[in-house]
């Protein structure tokens, strides 16, 4: 993965670096592809995102961008609720296949997302994300 693609997991806001806090689903990084999605969380601003990258150095020209990031803003609150909440003892463990990071991941694609430009200051502003909230049901943390 060149330089030009390297994935942030900086703040849209202040652009300090954020917390990960659920490492979600990844794949890579390979030189070719990189995707992940986890959820972050900023101290200095006190509210944290839902992100999903994707780097896909295969696509055809003009068929997609070959970097993408899609985001959800995320309340402290929310955050807070995903951390008590989360049912697994691994909350980075990308690879983990439990039913909590399972439930995680497959609300987390059906959760409204915003997908950022690639280029100009909107790739790093907040405004107009969308917000996603978090609930326990039957045990498990999901996005809603």
């Amino acid at each position: 993965m060149s330089k030009w693609h390297e994935p942030s997991d900086n703040c849209l806001i202040c652009r300090g670096r954020q917390e990960v806090v659920v490492g979600i689903r990844e794949r890579g990084p390979y030189e070719r592809m990189h995707d992940y999605t986890r959820v972050l969380f900023c101290a200095a601003c006190d509210v944290g995102e839902l992100r999903a990258f994707s780097y896909d150095d295969f696509v055809v020209f003009g068929e997609e961008d070959d970097v993408m990031v899609w985001s959800a803003v995320l309340a402290s609150e929310d955050v807070g609720r995903l951390r008590s909440g989360f049912a697994c003892t691994s909350p980075l463990n990308h690879e983990c296949q439990c039913a909590q990071h399972v439930r995680a991941y497959d609300t987390s694609l059906s959760a409204t997302k915003t997908l950022l430009p690639e280029y100009g200051p909107a790739r790093h502003s907040p405004d107009g994300r969308t917000t996603v909230t978090v609930e326990v049901v039957d045990g498990l943390a999901e996005f809603r």
